[in-house]
Parts: C-alpha cells; sequence; structure tokens
C-alpha cells in the first residue's frame, strides 16, 4: 500500500500535538519581544496595523485543527486515508480563518478613538525635538489622558530646544502652533 495508514494517524498525531503546543505557548505567553512596544506612549500620527492572515498562532492553528480532524477522521471514524486528508485540510483552513476573524474582532476592541486636535489649545507640553525660528518638530503633550508625540511648528522666531516646556497656541487645518512656555 502507497499509504500506511498507521504512519498516517502518527503523522496526524504528531503535527496536532505540536501545533497545540505552539499555539498555546504562542497566544499565552508575551514570545513577541519585537512587536508593539507597550505603555502609554502613542503617536497620532500612527497608522492601523494591517491585516495578517498568515501568523505563527494561525499556522499553528492550521496544523492544530487539521492534525486532530485528520488524526480522529483515521483513529476513530475509520475513514479512508483521502477523506481523512480532505476533512483535515478543510478543518485546518476554518481553524485558520476562525483565529484570525477573532484576532480581527479582539483588535477592535484595542481601537482607541482619537480625540480632536482643538483640545490641545492653551495645553503645556515639552518640545521633543529642537525647533528652528517658524521650523516644525514634534512635541510631546498629555493628550487623552495619555502621553502622545504629534507634529507641530513653532509660531515664533524663536529658537526652541528638544525638551524645553511649550504652550499650545493654535490649531489650524490640523496643524498645532506651539510658542516657548516661560519656566
Amino acid at each position: 500500500m502507497l499509504f500506511d495508514p498507521e504512519k498516517i494517524i502518527t503523522l496526524y498525531w504528531y503535527l496536532a500535538l505540536i501545533g497545540t503546543i505552539i499555539f498555546i505557548l504562542k497566544v499565552s505567553l508575551p514570545l513577541d519581544a519585537g512587536g508593539e512596544v507597550s505603555g502609554d506612549f502613542t503617536s497620532i500620527t500612527d497608522t492601523d496595523a494591517s491585516f495578517q492572515f498568515f501568523t505563527i498562532e494561525s499556522i499553528s492553528a492550521f496544523f492544530m485543527s487539521g492534525g486532530w480532524m485528520g488524526w480522529a477522521s483515521l483513529e476513530h471514524l475509520h475513514y479512508d486515508v483521502k477523506v481523512a486528508v480532505l476533512i483535515s485540510v478543510i478543518s485546518g483552513i476554518l481553524g485558520m480563518l476562525l483565529f484570525t476573524w477573532l484576532v480581527t474582532l479582539l483588535k477592535k476592541l484595542e481601537h482607541t478613538p482619537k480625540a480632536s486636535l482643538d483640545e490641545l489649545k492653551d495645553r503645556i507640553g515639552k518640545a521633543y525635538t529642537h525647533f528652528d525660528p517658524k521650523g516644525s518638530g514634534k512635541i510631546q503633550i498629555e493628550f487623552n489622558s495619555r502621553l502622545d508625540t504629534i507634529d507641530a511648528v513653532n509660531e515664533t522666531e524663536e529658537y526652541i530646544e528638544a525638551f524645553k516646556q511649550i504652550k499650545v497656541t493654535k490649531i489650524e487645518n490640523g496643524v498645532v502652533y506651539i510658542v516657548k512656555e516661560s519656566e
């Protein structure tokens, strides 16, 4: 026989077990050290993360669900090898799609609406970069209960050093104008 069912059952069992272990470890432990930085520091100019279908978690979900369904189809339901392979591939794809859909729903819960820039008027913050006279740069300011880094323009002819206090004087057409705050 071309395909020995006992070897295929063992292969499915190993795929399911390894997929399950990787899935549980990757979902439950924070192993993504190179990913997002946690904390209250964000940037208004950041964009949302793109939709990711092929991740370690979704691929391990494919092997986990496909492996267990293939193993169960051969070991307990006694299906033919071709039918078991078809069931396992379909189950793996469905497991991958289900996981990706659930992650997408969770990402929607993370979304915090951006407050209006108009709320920054007359607020005190820090210059994050140096500002040449009438030049642009970045400021750090508490905004929407978070420390945000946003683009700003120096409204004066005065040089503003980084990390000096600034005051937001006006917002026009989405541009934040600042002056050096007297300390």
